[in-house]
């Protein structure tokens, strides 16, 4: 049997919308931006009453086994109201992980016209899928804020520089990356993404327009600490410019 992504979302619809202790079950990531490829895995989410986490983990697992076995179940991330565990079924695509986070007594929160970050609702019986509206949220996101804390990062550059003049490429491309690339991604993404400038690389390549993505492709390509000198110059640049295109077109 060929077991596909639908056989799995379908069969967990199913077995656990009886489930009265799951307040509601979404889908985020591909399923939920239709951009689902051969390569996409499973964001399955849903709301719990307090204390059911552990009982709806074990109903995810039997409800998994039902088709076929299962190679991998990890829990990757837990706390007092969430969880996040990931399973796997043998003889599915490396790639079609399940990743099953519960939330205690809470859903989501999503922006009103986000096509990057939105849920497809199987069910919310909880009433615990709430919206924003994109200038409230914005206002929760403190951009203005975290761009002089950004300013304040990349003026520690010379962190770089130091390594460079010593000849240590390890050194300097670890610094270059901390100290210059990461600030740098942060601030195009409170211009180019503002409701989402915590997702670092996630899907950058479909949310920087094609001319801003290329250039920042270009200041990843190192091979010696020569090209890092370089390039730590030009991302320099690159993130005063996008400073500047903020302060005139504010967010």
């Amino acid at each position: 049997m060929n077991i596909t992504r639908h056989d799995i979302i379908s069969i967990l619809h199913e077995h656990l919308v009886p489930n009265t202790k799951i307040l509601a079950m979404w889908l985020e990531g591909a399923d939920a931006t239709n951009t689902v490829d051969e390569y996409s895995d499973i964001d399955l989410c849903c709301s719990v009453e307090a204390g059911a986490i552990t009982e709806v983990i074990e109903h995810a697992r039997k409800t998994l086994e039902n088709l076929g076995s299962l190679d991998l179940i990890e829990t990757l991330d837990t706390g007092e109201d969430y969880q996040h565990t990931v399973f796997h079924l043998a003889g599915t695509s490396d790639y079609l992980l399940v990743d099953f986070n519960l939330f205690v007594g809470r859903g989501s929160n999503f922006i009103e016209a986000d096509e990057i970050e939105k849920p497809l609702i199987l069910f919310d019986r909880g009433s615990v899928i709430r919206y924003l509206g994109q200038e409230e949220y914005l206002v929760t996101k403190k951009n203005s804020q975290r761009i002089q804390e950004l300013k304040n990062t990349i003026a520690q550059s010379s962190r770089i520089e130091k390594y460079v003049k010593r000849g240590l490429f390890l050194e300097a491309y670890g610094y270059y990356q901390r100290w210059l690339l990461a600030p740098l991604i942060e601030i195009l993404r409170i211009r180019y993404t503002p409701l989402h400038p915590d997702y670092y690389i996630v899907h950058i390549s479909r949310h920087l327009p094609s001319d801003i993505l290329m250039r920042l492709e270009g200041l990843f390509k190192v091979n010696s600490v020569t090209e890092i000198e370089v390039k730590s110059k030009e991302a320099l640049l690159f993130f005063n410019e996008t400073v500047t295109e903020l302060s005139t077109n504010p967010q």
